[in-house]
């Protein structure tokens, strides 16, 4: 590591102690204040606070100043205790949901072939944008086979868990799931739904899920505010001590 990357490490670290000694909303301490503290280039050290106003760590208010942003939304992705069963341990902070749009409509070729099904099989979309402790925090569109949730309406979707909707009502049990994520932008539209500017940094998921029958049933497409969510994983490494390329397994 060069001396310039070890010197923006430093200063990172430096920062991000002020930051977690501070309560949210609170500023750090001026551009100039800190540069003369750590010794550093005003260019420099503005350059390790932008990745930190990039990273949700602070936020920049112009003519204001910087101040320490509120944390993010932490989601554990980890395997059940039962085998078999997946797990999605809940997020910190309250979880609400508002359809935006629910109907049935024909698997076009994309979602038929996630859900290994012919095109123009019927397929219950649910559109919604979540919130946490009433902020937007994700959009979701759900694609479900219809056969499997007759005359689940909008507001079943609203008033809890979709995946506990479908365990206790229709004994649909989601048992194992294939998801990918990437970074994007918001487009417009998402933008304005989530409260954010039209290219502002989201995570996109995608995910298809199979039942206890190992059916696939469940397609969902969704992005997060990139400032607010991260996903954490523990990882198991096995193999042989020796081996330079162990599995990895999600815990």
């Amino acid at each position: 590591m060069t001396a310039s990357l070890r010197k923006r490490d430093q200063i990172r670290e430096h920062l991000i102690a002020l930051i977690e000694a501070r309560a949210v909303g609170q500023a750090i301490p001026s551009e100039r204040q800190l540069s003369t503290e750590l010794e550093v280039s005003r260019p420099t050290l503005r350059a390790v606070v932008d990745e930190l106003v990039r990273d949700g760590w602070l936020v920049r208010e112009h003519g204001r100043g910087v101040f320490v942003a509120t944390p993010k939304i932490a989601q554990q992705l980890v395997t059940s205790p039962m085998p078999g069963l997946a797990a999605y341990p809940a997020a910190p902070g309250k979880w609400t949901s508002r359809v935006i749009d629910h109907s049935v409509v024909p698997a076009g070729m994309t979602i038929g072939s996630r859900l290994r099904v012919e095109a123009g099989t019927p397929v219950l979309r649910i559109a919604r944008r979540r919130l946490v402790d009433d902020e937007p925090m994700a959009l979701e569109t759900i694609h479900v086979l219809n056969e499997l949730v007759p005359g689940a309406t909008a507001a079943d979707i609203e008033s809890g868990s979709f995946y506990a909707l479908l365990r206790e009502r229709y004994g649909v049990i989601p048992t194992e799931a294939e998801q990918t994520h990437e970074a994007t932008v918001a487009d417009p539209l998402q933008a304005s739904l989530l409260g954010i500017g039209a290219g502002f940094p989201v995570l996109s998921l995608e995910r298809v899920t199979r039942d206890q029958h190992g059916r696939l049933f469940e397609y969902t497409r969704a992005i997060y505010r990139g400032d607010r969510y991260r996903l954490t994983s523990k990882l198991a490494l096995t193999g042989p001590p020796d081996d330079a390329t162990p599995s990895i397994t999600q815990i």
